[in-house]
């Protein structure tokens, strides 16, 4: 397979190879002289080539990109931004609470790790783990330089790509600060990890400054891309598709019986920890970001029945613990 097709209205869709998924999608849309880049992806040497490739087989040099919208501040989606916008001086737009939390994550002090790691301390994550992932966390700054200059562009803002105008939606619960460019003249929509075609995306808890209730806004914005006429949506992972309206119905589904797992997980008479509770829902990876991402929805999850009143919670010797409240 290559690792680009031209979609409807010009649009190159690129395909980065990762791992799980296969792949992850930047879009080039065609902007004046030259073109907008959604999600620019992983910043490897590897990718840098690919890219390289890419560019003398559609026929287009990197100063040729007139502006760099990412959709979260997730490293395959943002980590290359940087690299170019050295290339092509182009402006990288992104929400302000995504701004917050590429702050937070890769800034001065860099003060988000380690509210990530006592975070997941407290809900019970092994040692072992727990030191694993601070050496990851810690060690993933290459994965987002060089850092780019950062525009915000947040919704009820608009922006001309070409002939067409995108409304700009916020849509958190993949990631706090999470957008979707939508044109009604074209009838598309890039919903980066959002709305996924073949998947139920993750929805991690970071903390409650960015999102108390990450389950809560996913739902939320399900419904809230609803109303939307949409011909073909543009998912940051798996290939496009059209029945925009029936998968947010179908997602609303998934999430609804991904939710009452979690519920399940906990009686009334033994307290656990979220991280006793993702060992019942998810099957074990062995990727260990993967692990992290399951934990972290479990989190999210749990949250969200303790704002339904389903469950309670107990700190015990420093480490948070829910049980089932009794009907």
């Amino acid at each position: 397979m290559s690792h680009y097709t031209l979609q409807p209205h010009g649009i190159y869709q690129i395909r980065l190879p990762m791992g799980n998924p296969p792949w992850m999608n930047s879009y080039l849309l065609p902007d004046g002289d030259g073109y907008a880049l959604i999600d620019p992806g992983f910043n490897t040497e590897a990718i840098i080539a690919l890219w390289q490739e890419i560019s003398e087989e559609i026929g287009f040099t990197f100063d040729q990109i007139r502006k760099i919208l990412v959709t979260h501040h997730h490293p395959d989606h943002y980590g290359l931004a940087g690299w170019f916008q050295q290339q092509s001086d182009a402006p990288v737009y992104v929400s302000t609470i995504a701004k917050k939390q590429i702050e937070g994550l890769w800034g001065e002090g860099r003060p988000l790790v380690s509210y990530f790691l006592e975070t997941y301390r407290k809900n019970g994550l092994p040692a072992d783990l727990l030191e694993q992932l601070g050496e990851h966390l810690k060690n993933n700054m290459q994965q987002v330089l060089p850092k780019p200059t950062l525009t915000t562009l947040d919704e009820g803002e608009t922006i001309q790509i070409g002939d067409a105008t995108f409304e700009v939606l916020h849509i958190p619960g993949h990631a706090a600060g999470h957008s979707a460019f939508y044109s009604e003249e074209l009838q598309v929509i890039f919903v980066g990890d959002q709305v996924m075609p073949d998947s139920l995306p993750d929805t991690c808890y970071v903390s409650d400054e960015f999102d108390p209730n990450p389950i809560h806004s996913f739902i939320h914005s399900l419904n809230k891309l609803k109303p939307y006429s949409v011909q073909v949506a543009f998912p940051g992972h798996h290939q496009p598709f059209a029945h925009f309206g029936e998968r947010l119905e179908q997602l609303k589904r998934l999430n609804a019986e991904r939710q009452q797992k979690v519920v399940d997980q906990f009686t009334t008479e033994e307290w656990k920890t979220a991280y006793e509770a993702y060992y019942g829902v998810f099957e074990p990876v062995p990727a260990l970001i993967q692990k992290r991402f399951h934990f972290t929805e479990t989190i999210s999850r749990v949250r969200y029945a303790l704002s339904e009143r389903l469950i309670e919670q107990s700190e015990q010797n420093g480490i948070v613990k829910y049980r089932k409240i009794s009907s």
